[in-house]
């Protein structure tokens, strides 16, 4: 094979995507990453890094298009970094997706069985966001709020943006319009001068509410505080603006201090018949519609009869734990986060649901000691379950676990450490949670088998 070179301009056959959304092909046997490129495309791309097992390329000109090659509906796709699968078409974003989960229970899964289902459409492949973040920057015009380039720290103005629901574009026109009016400075991470670092917007699709964050360096001031009375006037559905101080220099873009300027602090979603408080601070599914679809695979996965205890290894703000506890016995809700324990406990106060416990604690000290329980539901960060979960989940041995998963790959790595030890894996089932974009979300259902071996 021909030592390939950096600026090397050549000719590639695309045979798959990757798992950040870009184009996979091999000169030689040698693999690209080509971002743009799709598969059964042939493009012309030029090298841009050469390493000793892959290369990233750039697509010069595409010699063979793709018959699933979209026109994307946003006019900063490519340059904005918030979708990577805008150019392809909805049906075979779904087949890629449920690709990448088989794929990975082939490499990682230690060659299990896995009968992956098809994707699971969501209900609206646009407009599905319920919440949006942006940074904000100082130009000559003024404050200028956009996203971040991928892989970059270069903002890009956003004017409206294809994925967020029409209630928060709509607070968005009213927001960004009094920002740029405001006479406020934006935050310059490079000499700490500068105010306003972000502007957060959450919204609801039942109850039609948003809530506005504002995120500047030093405490609220009267210029926020009349920015406050604004919005709410000039925009009725948002019901609350609050302040967050961020006084520190790391790109976190949530401080610790938080102050109600007008309105409520809180707005109220309904998720599977229930009612659920979202904070400033809190936690909530992004994309509410296909949440239900999921958390109910979830439930049917965990077949409950109303005998059961129920242990929710990640809960969260309880959202599941409460959607359990209607058909369990009892549940128990573990998260290491206090907010979100507290916003769990008054989720359950609101909805008048008793059979339910939630604790402040990792899950990795929770299960060193667990009680006996009959299902387990995980939902991990994208790092997947540390061991000593999984150990203590095999000592514990529930008869059914049902495991909820951002990422394919530790989802099939834990799920080839509780076969081992015992458990089937019956179902995955991938749900498209993020349309437009590479990830995916899954349901997979494990059932003890008659006999648990050591782990």
């Amino acid at each position: 094979m021909k030592k390939l070179t950096t600026h090397q301009i050549i000719s590639v056959a695309i045979h798959g995507i990757g798992i950040h959304g870009e184009g996979i092909g091999k000169v030689d046997g040698y693999t690209l990453f080509i971002e743009g490129a799709l598969p059964g495309e042939i493009v012309i791309a030029r090298l841009i890094e050469c390493h000793r097992q892959y290369g990233r390329a750039q697509i010069i000109a595409i010699e063979k298009p793709s018959p699933d090659r979209a026109q994307p509906p946003c006019v900063l796709f490519g340059r904005c970094g918030g979708c990577q699968l805008m150019h392809l078409s909805y049906p075979r974003q779904l087949e890629i997706k449920r690709q990448l989960v088989t794929e990975a229970f082939a490499l990682i899964g230690k060659g299990q069985n896995t009968p992956v289902e098809p994707c699971l459409p969501a209900p609206m492949p646009l407009a599905y966001r319920n919440k949006i973040q942006l940074p904000a920057i100082q130009t000559p015009g003024g404050i200028v709020l956009g996203l971040y380039e991928k892989a970059s720290h270069t903002l890009i103005p956003v004017a409206q943006c294809a994925t967020h629901s029409v209630l928060g574009e709509t607070v968005y026109q009213t927001v960004s319009s009094l920002i740029r009016k405001s006479g406020m400075i934006a935050y310059d991470p490079d000499t700490g001068q500068g105010e306003l670092r972000h502007i957060l917007i959450k919204s609801t699709l039942r109850s039609q509410e948003a809530l506005v964050i504002l995120v500047t360096t030093d405490k609220a001031t009267d210029i926020l505080s009349r920015m406050a009375i604004e919005m709410m006037a000039l925009c009725p559905h948002i019901r609350g603006v609050v302040h967050n101080q961020h006084t520190g220099k790391d790109n976190v873009i949530l401080g610790t201090s938080y102050t109600l300027l007008q309105g409520r602090e809180s707005i109220t979603e309904t998720l599977c018949g229930l009612c659920f408080q979202i904070s400033a601070a809190s936690f909530f599914q992004v994309n509410p519609d296909q949440a239900e679809r999921l958390y109910a695979k979830a439930l049917a996965f965990a077949a409950l009869t109303g005998t059961e205890t129920v242990l929710d290894a990640y809960c969260g703000v309880g959202t599941l734990s409460l959607v359990l506890a209607q058909k369990a016995k009892s549940v128990i809700g573990i998260e290491k986060v206090p907010e979100a324990i507290e916003n769990a406990k008054a989720n359950a106060l609101l909805n008048a649901i008793h059979n339910v416990q939630f604790l402040c604690t990792a899950s990795e000290t929770f299960m060193k000691s667990s009680p006996a329980v009959d299902v387990v539901l995980l939902n991990p960060p994208r790092k997947g379950c540390e061991p000593s979960v999984l150990e203590g989940i095999c000592r514990t041995a529930p008869q059914t676990i049902v495991y909820i998963s951002c990422n394919p790959a530790t989802l099939a790595r834990d799920c080839a450490y509780l076969t081992q030890c015992g458990y089937r894996l019956e179902q995955v089932q991938p749900f498209d949670m993020f349309p437009q974009t590479a990830h995916v979300e899954c349901v997979a259902k494990l059932t003890l088998r008659d006999c648990l071996r050591d782990c």
